[in-house]
């Protein structure tokens, strides 16, 4: 079963109110190269993989909410950062800047992608990739979206070590 932050809901499953969600991604989900992305811690925790589904979901339901293609807004959303490398250890300078067509190298080799989906995926961190303006109203979903699911990421790491930490202060306190 897996879940998006800030959802109840099994998003790997045929039945009920994700069926639709999970037709537009389960080829992506049984991927290795996707499933790849597990390995790698993204914010706080959060695995690049969670990272990737929690975007994915929450640009599926926002672009259905405006009638946008939630289909390409699903599946850009789970490939936007398949950049497949540790960037708090590997230290590229860049990250922020070229991860972008990392991914989107990385997807092409692995699906065959729409033109929005590909334009999703390389400009999705705008505005830092200044030079790399949005074609779509989904581009803007999604760079709205990621930057949401990261700060809610990082808040719920950073909640989660003040809990600990007060935690074991109060076990030191008490005899």
């Amino acid at each position: 079963m897996i879940k998006a932050l800030g959802s109840h809901l099994d998003l790997d499953s045929e039945e009920g109110y994700n069926s639709e969600y999970y037709s537009y991604v389960s080829d992506l989900l049984d991927s290795d190269v996707v499933c790849s992305m597990k390995e790698y811690i993204q914010h706080g925790g959060i695995t690049t993989f969670q990272h990737c589904l929690n975007v994915s979901y929450y640009n599926y339901l926002i672009c259905k909410l405006f009638s946008l293609d939630a289909r390409a807004g699903a599946r850009a959303g789970l490939l936007h950062d398949l950049f497949l490398y540790d960037w708090h250890t590997d230290k590229k300078p860049s990250h922020a800047y070229l991860h972008p067509r990392t991914a989107l190298e990385n997807a092409e080799k692995n699906f065959e992608l729409s033109n929005m989906e590909k334009d999703i995926i390389a400009k999705h961190m705008y505005p830092v990739t200044i030079t790399h303006f949005p074609k779509y109203r989904e581009t803007w979903v999604i760079i709205m979206v990621d930057k949401w699911c990261a700060l809610a990421e990082t808040t719920l790491a950073i909640a989660s070590k003040v809990r600990r930490l007060l935690s074991f202060r109060r076990s030191r306190i008490e005899f």
